[in-house]
């Protein structure tokens, strides 16, 4: 399955309209036009629109809610499944196409910094849409017609923001380097970050999550009907035979 992306201009259009639906930030998606590209991005050879390398996404899991045979529950593991790529790559290409249009007030090339935050959130939104589309796909599960927009996203569990390191004072290096020689050398394990969970997309990105860092997510509201493997119905003979020509 490949990402499908508005137009240049649809696709900036899109970016500055939002809605909040049950405490949940998302974009609002247009459905009314049917020009879509899946290009490669301008100077990533590699990637021509996958979700995920190889066409399989990992660690995803899809539950059945209750005995409905139309409602899931769809888990995805972040870092299985290489979202902080498809993140940055989803990024890159609306903010590349931002950079061509004109806003006034700024030079051209230039995206005004109020935006930057819309654009982030995008890329988070339509990241997170995509996958679940993709692991609905590989549970031969179809997708309703509108499911996509219905999708409710929370428990959103992302990496701390990257601190920045600070001035190095003058002399600095000979007072360390003097302490070291005088003090034994002890190695202390590095202890691995710890991912925060947030209620929604908007709490995850204001606690300073970008793109190109990964994230995990829970989907509800799913909605979408379990249909045979194209593997089950090899060799399979229908029902009721046609009448044989005389």
């Amino acid at each position: 399955m490949k990402l499908s992306l508005f137009c240049v201009s649809l696709a900036i259009a899109q970016v500055t309209s939002f809605v909040s639906t049950g405490g949940n930030l998302g974009v609002r998606h247009s459905s009314s036009t049917s020009t879509v590209i899946t290009s490669v991005l301008p100077g990533d050879d590699d990637w021509a629109g996958d979700v995920v390398s190889g066409g399989t996404i990992r660690g995803c899991s899809v539950q059945q809610v209750g005995e409905s045979i139309t409602d899931w529950i769809v888990t995805i593991d972040g870092v299985e499944a290489d979202l902080g790529r498809f993140s940055e790559a989803i990024y890159k290409k609306i903010t590349g196409d931002a950079k061509q249009q004109s806003f006034q007030g700024f030079r051209p090339g230039t995206i005004p910094p109020h935006l930057q935050p819309t654009y982030k959130a995008f890329a988070m939104d339509e990241c997170a849409r995509e996958t679940v589309l993709e692991a609905m796909q590989q549970n031969n599960i179809r997708p309703f017609t509108d499911a996509r927009n219905d999708f409710f996203i929370e428990s959103v569990s992302v990496p701390p923001p990257k601190k920045k390191g600070g001035k190095k004072k003058k002399g600095g290096r000979k007072k360390k380097a003097m302490a070291a020689a005088e003090a034994p050398v002890v190695e202390e394990p590095e202890s691995e970050p710890q991912w925060k969970t947030y209620e929604t997309m908007k709490e995850a990105i204001d606690a300073g999550w970008i793109p190109g860092q990964s994230f995990s997510f829970v989907c509800k509201n799913v909605k979408g009907q379990k249909v045979l493997a194209p593997k089950d119905v090899q060799g399979a003979e229908p029902i009721m035979k046609p009448f044989d020509r005389l």
